[in-house]
């Protein structure tokens, strides 16, 4: 069990010892969607629920510590401990009711410290999280493994941010360096999309969804209600995860990437196909690909039941980067 020097020790008991032990490889940050002070925080978890992260951050640099960072807090869904040990240490931090303000100053200096201090102790290596289980430092957001339902989170401010300043930060003190090793096509792009409602899916056509809620579209690739979420020249990697309701027991929805060139059909990719279940019937399709210069990017969906479904939701977290 391990303990950060520079934050208040707030230890909740009874997960600080009844919780699995971890090996800690990355490194998660948050928003708490909440004003509160770090003691608040430990308060909430306390006396509210069993969920946890292991540090808590209040606006005005208030840092607490709350589990070890070699035992698994609960924050980070499928980051929290993985099979063979290894786990992620997560960080909430205070925010507005929307999680729509930046972080302050002096929340940033308490990020890079403690990052450093990760990286030092837990030699956690200074690199963004390349895949959900890599080793590395990221935010809550960038992969949905690491979240039950989809998120913002930290949302989008924050996001700059962290790419920005506080990722960098962490690295330029950690080596002593004034400028960030990482080079520029190790720092993807994140676009997180979804439904505004549920929509009818009619038999016996290709439809492209058309995504009508925007949670971050960082490299500027979806139009406004646009079923295109990526452009070239890019490569990219992600999913798209869908719900689907009325969709008969045994009957199949296909879904494939299809490439356009404005509103032309060019390409497609191979077809997963969804198999219905009773009460509803749920899947997550893989997108990752490489994109030529002009080229858009759609998902699209195929209903061979006899009657339409429902798409209840589709929610799209990929990571895009940028090609010449």
């Amino acid at each position: 069990m391990a303990w950060y020097p520079g934050a208040t020790k707030m230890e909740l008991q009874p997960e600080s010892d009844s919780q699995p032990a971890i090996r800690p490889t990355q490194c998660i940050v948050h928003s708490i969607v909440a004003p509160w002070t770090a003691r608040r925080t430990y308060e909430y978890w306390r006396d509210s629920t069993n969920l946890e992260s292991h540090f808590g951050l209040g606006y005005e640099g208030d840092l607490a510590q709350y589990i070890g960072t070699e035992t698994r807090a609960d924050a980070n869904a499928g980051a929290n401990r993985r099979a063979d040990g290894t786990g992620a240490v997560s960080i909430e931090t205070a925010s507005d009711t929307k999680a729509s303000d930046p972080w302050t100053d002096k929340q940033i200096e308490q990020l890079i410290r403690l990052g450093v201090w990760l990286h030092q102790h837990h030699k956690i290596p200074l690199r963004i999280c390349r895949t959900h289980d890599d080793p590395g430092f990221g935010y809550h957001s960038l992969f949905p493994q690491w979240s039950t339902s989809g998120t913002a989170c930290p949302g989008t401010a924050r996001i700059k941010q962290w790419r920005e300043v506080v990722f960098p930060g962490i690295v330029a003190r950690a080596t002593g360096k004034t400028t960030d090793p990482v080079q520029e096509d190790d720092m993807p792009d994140y676009v997180n999309l979804g439904l505004a409602k549920p929509y009818s899916l009619r038999p016996g056509a290709w439809d492209s969804i058309e995504f009508t809620k925007e949670w971050a579209d960082e490299p500027s690739h979806h139009a406004t209600n646009g079923s295109v979420w990526a452009r070239g020249p890019a490569r990219f990697t992600g999913s798209v995860s869908l719900y689907i309701t009325g969709l008969p027991v045994g009957e199949v929805v296909q879904a494939r990437m299809s490439e356009y060139d404005g509103d032309k059909f060019v390409q497609d990719h191979p077809i997963g196909e969804i198999v219905g279940t009773k009460g509803g019937t749920f899947a997550v399709i893989p997108l990752t690909k490489r994109l030529g210069k002009g080229r858009g990017m759609r998902v699209r969906l195929l209903n061979q039941a006899k009657q339409p479904v429902t798409i209840s939701s589709a929610v799209l977290t990929v990571l895009t980067w940028k090609e010449s």
